[in-house]
């Protein structure tokens, strides 16, 4: 019997409360010195269930995504493991920041040996050189730090703000830096930009469990910022909000006087209904049976049930104890055995996966009606879906934005052929594609946007 067991996934990445810094995201590539050989590997450690963990290939063994655990970052230091049939090999890390190099030991059966790796820095295919300037912008949240970009004369700026999940300014998922990306083209179209850092990343201050109007109110105080200081240097002020982002432009749009938004893959239901989507979709994808998928949606309204009442959790924390085990006593003795303590490896797990649900943000987030805002809004709007989206699935919430747009007159909605969420041409949509594919968007995309803002800028000059 298969077991497999979802509690939730979010938006566009887990929520991630200052557990592992964000910056070590990404490709690594490097080699373990073993008997004056090196073995090759490589590495991507990206952001799942609200911890940091990874994938690693060993190409010379044949040796393909192994699971990676990352136990401890800090400072400099970084160490990560996997399992392998003889137990768990350890690399014992010190992450240089400035020189983007991890180096230590790798132990494993008792022995140890140097490895080195270096972070894969990928341009994205672009080649110009940006004309970025860091801000730090005081917030009624504290200091949020951001990279401007103006053109030479002005022009329209833009706001992106980024999904759910603690993200840095370039929104980095599996190595594609998709905010940097994006504001690289929009800057080559003739478009100014600002991208920030979410709340407690890199220089941001402020508390990373932020409720959706919370975060609003940061992009108010952006706005105003940029205005006050740099105001005769853009004609017109759009946001972009990508997924989670863009409930946050919906509220804060008027208040702000934006002239514009782009939902980049943003979500036209409830947070509830999404997660019980996606959890539909990717169960599907992986075969998972349909009693097992019906278990996991009943356990998840018991969750949405507690967040938004904000009562006990410890009949959720005792179920999940419960199925935690049954599924671990199924595993060979050898595997259980590795876990260590069970008690202390269950309770670990379930703090873990309990997490985001305990948090103010979640209830924001299943408690939101985007229809509800977003009806009101009377600026020029961009709806913008992947074909593929396995995230914010594509028929049913462009089904709302359209019933929406019946309403609304200046909705636009836009259909991204074979797009996944982070709009990159995709085979299957899955999260899990995501670091497989390149990093870059499919031309519809880029067009989509760049004409958009062109028709609505013209109208808006006339």
């Amino acid at each position: 019997m298969r077991v497999v067991f979802f509690l939730f996934l979010i938006l566009f990445s887990a929520r991630t409360y200052a557990q592992h810094p964000p910056e070590v995201a990404g490709q690594w590539y490097g080699s373990i010195l073993i008997m004056e050989e090196e073995l090759g590997v490589n590495i991507i450690f990206e952001y799942s269930d609200g911890e940091l963990d990874g994938a690693m290939d060993i190409p010379s063994q044949f040796a393909f995504n192994l699971p990676v655990e990352v136990t401890e970052a800090g400072g400099e230091t970084f160490v990560f493991q996997f399992e392998t049939g003889t137990g768990q090999a350890v690399f014992y890390g010190r992450w240089l920041h400035d020189e983007n190099t991890i180096d230590g030991e790798f132990e494993q059966l008792g022995q140890r040996f140097p490895f080195h790796l270096t972070r894969r820095i990928s341009s994205g295919g672009r080649l110009i050189q940006l004309p970025e300037q860091e801000l730090i912008i005081p917030t009624r949240a504290g200091q949020l730090s951001g990279s401007l970009i103006l053109t030479k004369e002005p022009s329209p700026l833009v706001i992106l703000l980024t999904g759910s999940g603690s993200q840095d300014r370039d929104e980095n998922v599996a190595g594609f830096r998709v905010f940097w990306l994006l504001s690289s083209i929009l800057y080559e179209h003739g478009y100014s930009s600002f991208r920030y850092d979410d709340r407690g990343i890199g220089k941001s201050e402020g508390n990373e469990d932020a409720t959706l109007h919370e975060l609003a109110i940061d992009v108010a105080d952006v706005a105003g910022y940029l205005r006050s200081n740099y105001g005769d240097q853009f004609t017109s002020l759009y946001l972009i909000g990508h997924s989670q982002g863009g409930l946050v432009a919906s509220i804060i749009a008027d208040e702000i006087d934006a002239d514009g938004i782009i939902f980049m893959g943003a979500p036209f239901l409830r947070g509830d209904e999404i997660i019980n989507m996606q959890i539909r979709l990717i169960s599907e994808e992986m075969n998972v049976p349909e009693a097992i998928v019906e278990q996991n949606l009943e356990f998840q309204e018991l969750i949405y049930d507690v967040a938004r009442n904000e009562s006990s959790w410890d009949e959720i924390e005792l179920d999940l104890k419960d199925r935690l085990l049954q599924q671990l006593n199924q595993l060979p003795d050898q595997q259980r055995n590795a876990l260590g303590d069970m008690s202390s490896f269950i309770q670990s797990q379930v703090d873990r996966q309990l997490s985001t649900a305990k948090s103010r943000w979640f209830k924001s987030l299943i408690e939101f009606e985007p229809a509800d805002i977003i009806s009101n809004i009377h600026v020029p709007m961009l709806a913008i879906f992947g074909e593929n989206d396995m995230q914010v699935p594509l028929k049913q919430n462009i089904e709302a934005a359209e019933q929406l747009r019946d309403e609304v007159v200046s909705l636009e909605i836009a259909v991204i052929p074979h797009a996944n969420h982070l709009f990159q041409h995709s085979n299957s949509g899955m999260p899990s594609e995501y670091g497989m594919l390149e990093r870059t968007f499919t031309d519809a995309f880029i067009d989509t946007i760049t004409d958009w803002l062109m028709e609505v800028s013209l109208a808006k000059a006339e």
